[in-house]
């Protein structure tokens, strides 16, 4: 705000604004037409401006003069105003009178006065003394700036003294103006920071980059001490005096020295500046000047700080590094190279990186070294190099281009890893992954596994198999949706195989991995769940399982009886899962509810000739018979009747099981069919001729490879059912056909046979050790008139211990194994066997033989 000095009379003070110039300055009103003859009192008030009338110019006129004398060179502007009518016409006096005016009034302005014109009158005075007073401080900063540079150029002055004395003071300033101005162009453009100080420490010239630095860009430090700095810039204060410490060091030396100075910034950034400083002296010695030049040196500190850190984890790697040319020229080798190769780096240097490449891919190299040249980077390449001392090694390199500033490709860096053990212990792992997989798929047993929630996570093929699905639509799944369904339906399922099984019955804790309990529950948590079983329960404490009774599902709805044993799997103590192994019993269940219906009947069997033996021994050993010869005699006949029922029956049971377990190793021999029905009909002849019943036969020629005395024995046996079944007096046929495959299946289709593997329509497959039949059978059929079979009990006749009627055993002396022996006999030959009868008219017995390809002959 400017201080404005209005001086006018009262009257005139009405046509001035005022209260306009108020409102931005301060303006100072002085009236003297109370006391005309006072003395005039501007000397004593500072103004910027004074505004008066022409009553008042003319009386103090001289004065305005001698003021604007003493305020050079700075501007004092005096605006007078003048009550002329008419403003042009004053504006032209004004004109006509400037050189009178000179040197006294600066402008005129015309009573009364718009606020507008006012306003630009008085801002443009206020203007041009404010630019005089910025000149004159340019001025005065102008000749201390002078007088500095004079210091620093002492020897130069010196030389021209007696010529800058003739240059005029204006030439002076304008010169030292121009100087100082290239010189500051030239400090502030420089990188480096730069400081001049005096004799004293006092800073004089600094530029930009040093007062970034410490934070001064604000401050005003000329002619302060590095100290006096530290307490205006708090921050840096300590470096400040640090700074000052070494400016001692330098004065005390007289040299020019040099050292690094470390500066923490405000930011947490530390700048490292390598410093010089030169002191310079009076010819006196006196202290003269110091000036402090320094370089921002902590980029390429870190960067050699870093590349001293890398080169020793280059040197410490284990890995091998090396750095080639791009034509595979090794340049660097480090420790880690050399205990990988065996060649130490004074004798590998300069040599070819193909020098590790084995014979057998001389073309690895140079490609790998072309693909770096074209910018890409490899990574992981496992390859085989050769060593020092030719030993082969599996090794994994990563290999990069080295650039250069411009990104241009100037080298190839190689880290090469020793991965010989890795790889042995891969390959060991991998054997071991393929024999525990081979075991997985060889094995008979399905195997499922388990994680924590019941889920499937892998399953074998076995497993596959017996569920009748795919793999995929077991895994992942909760068991009990696929295999192992609900308590309930398991145990209705078992039920259907045995009704007096319970579910929980057969399964147990495995020994070895639990304490032996009896009959161990499952936790009242796990029994709650959707599904109650050992498996689960497995899963929730740990304890391995065998379970003996139970049923699996398999994807069609079917259940089969499966004997599993469930086994945790735990990672660090915990239980993360469970194995299943599981196998199909169902042939086992059948051999053994076989086996219990054998000895079953086999002891009734047995026990009934036995009692009868018994009996009439023991009627005989009491002697109640001695006075009954014929008697004695019957029982006699009695025990010998039963005694020849037990030694065939005793026999019958010896060879249906030898034959089922040695037939592998009896001799097989090609046989002519022709020749053996031929011979088991004169075997049988003796017998139909005691009976009165007549056997005809009808031999074909054919050629098949069988155990002869076996398929005799059949005949045979056959022969002798329809001869004891028929009556006197009837005709037994024995005949044989040629077939082919397609017509069999066709017949058998529609006929009742042995077995339900029988009804397929497909031929049942020789066994391993007969050579592979062609597609033509013979088919040998005996012909009976007996009493026929009912149709309930065409399938019963083939099982074991099974007749028409009990009383035949002791009627005909049957032991109702003669049939079920005839279909092992046939069925261990590849061939089938079917039964035909009419109630009361007879019954015709079928087998059918696979014949080879060789030797097929017409019937005879």
């Amino acid at each position: 705000m400017s201080r404005i000095l209005l001086w006018v009379d009262r009257h005139q003070q009405l046509n001035l604004p005022i209260a306009h110039l108020n409102t931005e300055h301060e303006v100072i009103v002085l009236d003297r037409a109370l006391d005309p003859n006072s003395e005039f009192p501007i000397p004593q008030i500072a103004f910027d401006l004074c505004i008066l009338d022409e009553a008042n110019f003319d009386r103090i006129g001289p004065l305005v003069e001698s003021l604007k004398t003493a305020a050079e060179p700075i501007f004092l502007p005096f605006l007078l105003v003048s009550k002329s009518q008419t403003p042009a016409l004053a504006e032209q006096l004004f004109s006509q009178q400037i050189k009178q005016l000179e040197r006294r009034i600066d402008d005129v302005i015309v009573s009364p006065v718009e606020p507008t014109q006012l306003h630009l009158r008085v801002e443009n005075l206020l203007a041009r003394r404010r630019l005089s007073v910025e000149l004159h401080r340019l001025q005065e900063v102008i000749k201390e700036r002078n007088f500095t540079e004079s210091l620093l150029k002492d020897s130069l002055q010196t030389a021209n003294e007696n010529l800058q004395r003739e240059i005029a003071k204006r030439a002076e300033v304008e010169t030292a103006l121009r100087e100082n101005s290239y010189l500051d162009l030239l400090m502030n453009a420089m990188p480096d920071i730069v400081c001049f100080k005096d004799g004293e420490g006092r800073w004089q010239e600094a530029n930009q980059a040093i007062l970034e630095v410490f934070e001064l860009e604000q401050i005003d430090y000329r002619g302060l001490k590095d100290s006096q700095l530290g307490e205006l810039s708090i921050f840096y204060r300590e470096a400040l005096q640090a700074c000052e410490v070494s400016d001692q060091e330098a004065w005390e030396k007289g040299e020019l020295s040099r050292g690094e100075e470390v500066i923490l910034r405000s930011n947490g950034t530390v700048k490292i500046y390598d410093v010089i400083k030169v002191p310079v002296f009076h010819p006196d010695g006196r202290r003269k000047s110091i000036v402090i030049l320094g370089r921002d040196i902590t980029e390429h500190k870190q960067t050699r700080d870093e590349l001293v850190r890398l080169a020793s984890i280059v040197e410490s790697s284990d890995d091998g590094i090396v750095g080639k040319t791009l034509a595979g020229t090794i340049q660097s080798w480090n420790a880690g190279a050399e205990k990988i190769y065996g060649y130490c780096a004074a004798e590998i240097k300069g040599q070819s990186i193909e020098i590790l490449a084995i014979p057998e891919r001389p073309k690895e190299m140079p490609q790998i070294l072309e693909n770096i040249r074209a910018g890409a980077t490899i990574d992981h390449y496992e390859t085989v190099h050769l060593r020092k001392d030719g030993q082969q090694i599996d090794v994994s390199l990563t290999i990069s281009p080295i650039k250069d500033a411009t990104g241009a490709v100037t080298g190839v860096s190689t880290i090469a890893r020793d991965i010989s053990d890795s790889k042995r212990v891969e390959k060991a792992f991998e054997q071991l992954r393929h024999q525990t997989e081979m075991i997985l798929f060889s094995a008979g047993e399905g195997i499922c596994g388990l994680n924590k929630q019941g889920k499937v996570t892998f399953v074998n093929p076995a497993a596959v198999r017996m569920a009748g699905c795919e793999s995929k639509q077991l895994i992942d799944r909760p068991l009990y949706e696929s295999l192992h369904r609900s308590q309930q339906e398991c145990s209705r399922a078992i039920e259907q195989l045995s009704p007096a099984t319970d579910i929980y019955s057969g399964s147990e804790l495995v020994p070895h991995c639990a304490a032996p309990q009896a009959d161990k529950r499952l936790p009242p948590r796990v029994s709650s769940q959707r599904v109650s079983s050992q498996i689960l329960a497995t899963l929730e404490d740990g304890e391995a399982r065998r379970v003996t009774d139970e049923v699996f599902w398999r994807r069609d709805g079917s259940s089969f009886p499966v004997e599993y044993v469930v086994a945790p799997m735990r990672e660090e103590g915990e239980i993360i899962g469970a194995v299943v192994t599981f196998k199909d019993i169902t042939e086992r269940l059948a051999v053994e509810r076989m086996k219990d219906e054998f000895i079953s009947v086999v002891s009734h069997e047995l026990r009934t000739p036995m009692t009868s033996i018994h009996g009439a021994l023991g009627l005989l050993n009491s002697g109640l018979l001695d006075a009954y010869p014929q008697k004695a005699k019957r029982m006699l006949e009695i025990a010998v009747t039963n005694t020849d029922r037990l030694v065939r029956l005793v026999n019958d049971i010896l060879d249906l099981e030898r034959m089922e377990s040695s037939y592998s190793t009896a001799i097989k021999q090609t046989c002519n069919v022709a020749e053996l029905m031929l011979q088991a009909a004169d075997e049988m002849q003796g017998m139909a001729q005691q009976a009165g019943v007549t056997l005809s036969v009808k031999p074909v020629g054919a050629q098949l490879q069988a155990v002869p005395d076996r398929l005799i024995q059949a005949l045979t046996n056959l022969l002798s059912n329809a001869i004891k079944f028929s009556p006197s007096g009837a005709t037994v046929w024995l005949s044989g056909e040629l077939t082919h495959n397609r017509d069999l299946a066709e017949k058998a289709a529609h006929k009742s046979v042995s077995s339900a593997s029988l009804l397929s329509p497909e031929p049942a497959a020789a066994p391993p050790h007969l050579p592979v039949p062609s597609s033509w059978y013979i088919v040998i059929a005996v012909k009976d008139q007996g009493r026929g079979i009912p149709p309930d009990k065409l399938e019963m006749v083939f099982e074991r211990f099974q007749q028409v009627d009990a009383s035949d055993s002791r009627q005909k002396g049957g032991t109702g194994l003669g049939l079920a022996i005839c279909r092992s006999i046939v069925q261990q030959h590849g061939g089938r066997m079917w039964v035909e009868s009419v109630v009361g008219e007879g019954s015709t017995f079928f087998l059918s033989l696979p014949l080879l390809t060789e030797g097929l002959a017409t019937e005879s």
